[in-house]
């Protein structure tokens, strides 16, 4: 008689074992062989996880000495240098005799007397009446005040009640606060009731008595004109027509290039110039140079300026401007509106190009009525045509009288079969017996025949019911 576990007595897949060890585990055992996943799902070399290409977060670490050379030095070589030359101006000589401050601004512009200019703007002064303006404006007359009544609060009345019982003794507000008779201060707020007047209202406008109402002439009303057909053909030749003829040419070639992507089947080679230029070098600290400290020169040092040495400071005068003030000139004759542009641009006669062909003969216009119809009444006749049936498919659903016809390949290809049910729902109604449970949590069962003593199975968590209805 052959024992086997609940994981190789299922057929569906849904059974398993507790795998709840007991014992205490062995080293070396290794892991459960009796599953379904190590069975349907093996290992497979090459499936494990691949190397990271990222490089390893180490600092970089010369080991020769550091070139204290940069290109800064090998550029900028210093050279030796001299003091600039600095020239030495003549010492300054003042000119004999007094400066002649007539300048040829003064000499050929003379300061002249002239009168201000009176201003030609006209005095506006305002006329205000004398008189006391007596009468209601429009707002008072238009929105006049309505007694409406008062607004009932929807709060409730929170009114203090004093007690019923009588107050022994006096209190100190009413020792300190006597009452006195004080008159109530008159209100100072101006009535708010609108002025009404008994006269009536005057409605003679200016208007009314200047514009005296006349009677109305009659209208002129024009005759139309007849619309004379021209008896010409129409000339439907266009400049753009005679001119730009159609042109039979073949179509021109794309050259645009093709879009279709490109495909390799060599392996990606990862290799850049970045990885092949910059390789990693050992990196040493930079060395700091120790700048030479600052020596004073000896001596005292010379503040003198080149520009102080060749202009010295002469006390001479400020010139006086010899322009007279600016002030307006005002003319007696007419103004002159002589300008540039009407001198030099004046207006030509000139006639407008004539439009068209200048062969044909201008348009005359017929003297005798026209009698008839025109091409459009004459070719345009109202027809009784009835209105054009719509293509559009019908949104009504089609049926149809014969029956469906429910043949696929599914129903002739897959015929339903009979299920066997797996024996690993009800172990005690398929013959088997349970035996024991192992250390690795197997529960081992056995088929009828083999006696031994009874051990009471454990409770599986799913029922008969449960497995007919998955």
């Amino acid at each position: 008689m052959t024992k086997r576990c609940i994981c190789e007595i299922c057929t569906c897949g849904r059974h398993r074992c507790p795998h709840k060890p007991q014992g205490s585990i062995q080293k070396g055992f290794g892991p459960c062989h009796l599953s379904e996943y190590a069975n349907k799902y093996k290992g497979y070399p090459g499936a494990g996880r691949r190397e990271n290409f990222k490089p390893k977060e180490e600092m970089i670490k010369g080991v020769g000495p550091m070139a204290g050379m940069t290109t800064h030095k090998k550029d900028f070589v210093p050279y030796p240098y001299e003091r600039p030359y600095v020239h030495q101006g003549d010492d300054f000589a003042p000119i004999a005799g007094d400066m002649d401050m007539l300048t040829s601004y003064t000499k050929d512009y003379p300061g002249k007397r002239a009168d201000p200019v009176r201003s030609m703007k006209n005095l506006q002064t305002k006329k205000v009446s004398p008189g006391k303006f007596e009468g209601d404006p429009t707002y008072k007359t238009d929105y006049r005040k309505w007694d409406m009544p008062a607004r009932e609060l929807a709060k409730g009345s929170h009114i203090y009640r004093p007690p019923t019982a009588p107050f022994e003794g006096s209190t100190t507000f009413q020792r300190d606060f006597q009452p006195k008779q004080i008159p109530l201060t008159r209100s100072m707020k101006p009535n708010e009731t609108a002025a009404q007047s008994n006269v009536p209202f005057d409605d003679r406008t200016s208007h009314r008595l200047a514009y005296i109402p006349h009677p109305h002439q009659a209208r002129y009303v024009r005759t139309p004109e007849n619309y004379k057909h021209n008896p010409n053909r129409f000339d439907g030749l266009t400049t753009h027509k005679r001119d730009f003829t159609e042109k039979q040419a073949p179509r021109a070639d794309s050259f645009k290039p093709n879009q279709a992507a490109l495909h390799s089947d060599q392996p990606f080679d990862d290799a850049t110039t970045f990885r092949r230029d910059f390789k990693p070098y050992e990196v040493r600290p930079p060395q700091v140079h120790a700048p030479e400290e600052w020596v004073a020169p000896k001596g005292d040092m010379d503040t003198l300026t080149t520009f102080r040495r060749d202009y010295p400071a002469h006390q001479v005068q400020p010139v006086k401007a010899g322009r007279p003030p600016s002030r307006g000139k005002k003319e007696s004759g007419p103004f002159d509106d002589r300008t540039n542009y009407k001198t030099d641009f004046r207006a030509w006669e000139s006639k407008p190009n004539m439009r068209g062909d200048p062969s044909r003969k201008p348009y005359e216009k017929p003297n005798v009525p026209f009698e008839g119809m025109s091409n459009y009444q004459m070719n345009y006749i109202p027809k009784a045509a009835p209105p054009p049936r719509s293509f559009a498919p019908d949104r009504g659903a089609q049926l149809s009288n014969t029956p469906f016809d429910d043949r696929t390949m599914y129903n002739s290809e897959y015929i339903p079969k009979e299920s066997e049910l797996c024996p690993a729902i009800d172990l005690g109604r398929s013959g088997f017996k349970f035996k024991e449970l192992d250390t690795r949590g197997h529960e081992i069962w056995g088929k009828n025949g083999y006696v031994e003593r009874v051990v009471s199975p454990p409770q599986q968590p799913i029922s008969m019911e449960t497995a007919q209805l998955a």
